[in-house]
């Protein structure tokens, strides 16, 4: 089973990078207790992994080219994942084998594996671009993009986000993080050079010595997440650093493919993507929360790897609890030639019914003073991913489509700096909570907002176009 092809223009590829942390390094004071009993620690950096999302060549493009799995599959036997995904979700491995080996198994991304990007500084008689785009786009770099997933999540989790930005002329880097956040990964150990599964961490088993300060939090769950939003950023910058060389200097170090694959490295040098600056950050849930605090410090503390040149963020449902309070802000950076970033915010109707966490997210989102955020009326946590439509279509949430269509276009007019013109068109609507007693078994009324699913609630505009022309904008 394939999932729904991206709408853009381009074919897309996809290609999962590996780049070896030598020496390993240890982020924190958390540890985990072993099989053997043994206490270690929960964190160590021995290995980076991101996949990226691109415009394809059309001449590499061919019979011979396969889709990318959805589950990881590079020696990653299908046993590990239903062990890695019963110990995120905490339902029996008896129960999710089925759902595995029949369907889950089969799906795959509408990203080809085993072909070479889409060299933008090519001659249109090298490499055609589609008439739709202009002759202006076979000149320019690509913009990149830098995802960073949520709990329980990986560098497929969200390929419909990804695909349909990639298939639109962008390079995005999904990032798969190494720190326990992921249901299953496969790091190659420093120690063994063996690959070795590593499962979701249940922040709730995370075994501390006793004398730390736990990050400033009394929450030991939350000072666990602390020290992964630390070690995230780690690995973006490692990765962003080892791309930007690849990409502008042909230096591949010990940059690697997972795949088994023949890469051929030439089409990935030249400077074909606009890597030193206008980079935009992306991510959802616990990956909104790494953004924000990549924000307040985007220059590495390490010497060995690069600056990031960040100008934009899109922000999705961002979980705030980790971060410490009040804040995050805005670090200026003097480099950059704009001192704000462009942000966008879309939340999720549960997370904006979630009072103190709204309450406490509308704060922090005017300190971008160029920041908007925005609600989708009937959106779940989960609506940004690809979950909603990993089950069977008869049974699937018809909801779905017109709300991940709403997020994709509000995403790619963002970048495209075309979201005031989008935003007139949207059906929009003041925020308004209703009672839902339509489940008869319920013990109390369901909290809902008033709307379609696929409406949008303007909480914050923070552009110059006047957008309010419904009167559905809360504040400018």
């Amino acid at each position: 089973m394939i999932l729904e092809p991206p709408a853009g223009p381009y074919p897309v590829g996809a290609t999962t990078f590996i780049l070896p942390v030598r020496p390993a390094k240890v982020i924190g004071t958390a540890g985990v207790r072993t099989e053997s009993g043994e206490i270690a620690p929960a964190l160590r950096l021995e290995e980076v992994s991101f996949t990226a999302y691109y415009p394809a060549s059309h001449s590499t493009t061919g019979e011979r080219s396969r889709w990318l799995d959805w589950l990881p599959r590079y020696a990653l036997p299908l046993a590990e994942s239903v062990r890695g995904y019963s110990r995120f979700t905490g339902i029996s491995q008896f129960l999710l084998w089925p759902l595995f080996f029949l369907f889950g198994s089969c799906i795959q991304v509408p990203a080809l594996l085993k072909v070479s990007p889409l060299r933008t500084n090519r001659s249109p008689s090298m490499d055609p671009v589609p008439e739709s785009m202009g002759q202006s786009m076979s000149q320019a770099p690509w913009p990149l993009i830098i995802f960073s997933h949520g709990l329980g999540g990986g560098a497929t989790t969200y390929s419909k986000l990804c695909t349909h930005l990639a298939s639109s002329g962008k390079v995005v880097l999904a990032m798969e993080h190494r720190d326990g956040t992921s249901p299953i990964s496969r790091p190659r150990s420093e120690r063994t050079g063996e690959l070795s599964s590593q499962l979701y961490i249940p922040s709730d088993q995370v075994v501390w010595s006793g004398s730390e300060n736990l990050n400033g939090f009394q929450d030991r769950r939350l000072a666990f997440r602390a020290e992964q939003i630390e070690f995230r950023k780690r690995e973006i910058y490692l990765a962003y650093s080892a791309f930007r060389k690849l990409v502008m200097t042909g230096e591949r170090g010990d940059l690697q493919t997972m795949d088994e694959l023949s890469l051929d490295w030439e089409p990935w040098t030249g400077g074909w993507v606009r890597c030193h600056e206008g980079v935009t950050l992306m991510g959802h849930s616990f990956g909104g929360a790494t953004v924000f605090a990549l924000l307040t410090e985007l220059s590495p503390k390490a010497d060995d790897v690069s600056h990031i040149p960040v100008s934009r963020n899109i922000i999705l449902d961002p979980w705030l609890e980790p971060l410490a309070s009040p804040g995050p802000v805005p670090i200026i950076d003097p480099r950059l030639k704009s001192k704000h970033h462009k942000t966008l915010v879309i939340n999720s109707e549960s997370f904006t019914l979630w009072q103190d966490h709204f309450r406490r997210l509308k704060e922090v989102v005017p300190a971008w003073p160029e920041s908007t955020l925005v609600t989708v009326v009937g959106a779940k946590h989960m609506s940004f991913s690809d979950i909603p439509f990993l089950t069977p279509i008869p049974i699937r949430d018809r909801a779905a489509r017109p709300i991940i269509n709403v997020i994709k276009t509000l995403a790619l007019s963002f970048l495209d700096d075309t979201l005031p013109e989008v935003i007139r068109d949207l059906h929009k609507r003041k925020l308004e909570i209703k009672s839902d007693r339509s489940w008869f078994l319920a013990k109390k009324p369901k909290r809902r907002l008033v709307g379609q699913p696929g409406d949008a609630v303007i909480h914050r505009w923070g552009f110059d176009a006047d957008i309010d022309n419904q009167g559905a904008t809360e504040t400018k």
